[in-house]
């Protein structure tokens, strides 16, 4: 039986706002790197799918916020990937580089397809949520070898 901690619960509560702070937290509470993926994923396609579905205004505050100019640095990126690799590329590269929450909120104001671009980007989170964690277990398990 698994025992379902306030720490479990805090990672994915914090996946919402994006898999980078997540992740880190999970290893800073110990969790195991199974809950730390499963909720870092969780969560962050939780975020995703409530910026798609109902964050018209949030999308807008963010958009203000994060991007006031038009030609932003985060903008000016997110361009540059969907120039050079489409809609499937920002989808799934950006939730690295930007975080899930920026990339959806990016590629909704860029592009014409949204279903799809949310599919991309869903597949991302899950992707380099699992990466993420796998890299985070591979390196405190070498410093501890080495400490």
């Amino acid at each position: 039986m698994v025992n379902f901690s306030f720490d479990i619960l805090t990672v994915f509560l914090v996946a919402i706002t994006g898999m980078w702070k997540a992740i880190p937290l999970g290893f800073i509470l110990k969790v195991s790197p199974l809950y730390i993926f499963l909720m870092t994923a969780t969560g962050s396609v939780l975020g995703v799918l409530i910026l798609f579905f109902f964050g018209t205004k949030i999308r807008r505050f963010i958009l203000n916020r994060q991007l006031k100019d038009t030609q932003s640095k985060k903008r000016k990126r997110a361009l540059e990937i969907m120039n050079k690799y489409g809609l499937i590329g920002l989808g799934f590269f950006g939730t690295l580089i930007f975080g899930p929450p920026m990339t959806i909120v990016l590629g909704m104001s860029l592009i014409q397809r949204q279903k799809q671009f949310l599919y991309w980007t869903l597949a991302g989170t899950v992707v380099w949520s699992l990466v993420l964690t796998i890299m985070g277990t591979l390196s405190i398990d070498i410093i501890s070898r080495f400490a």
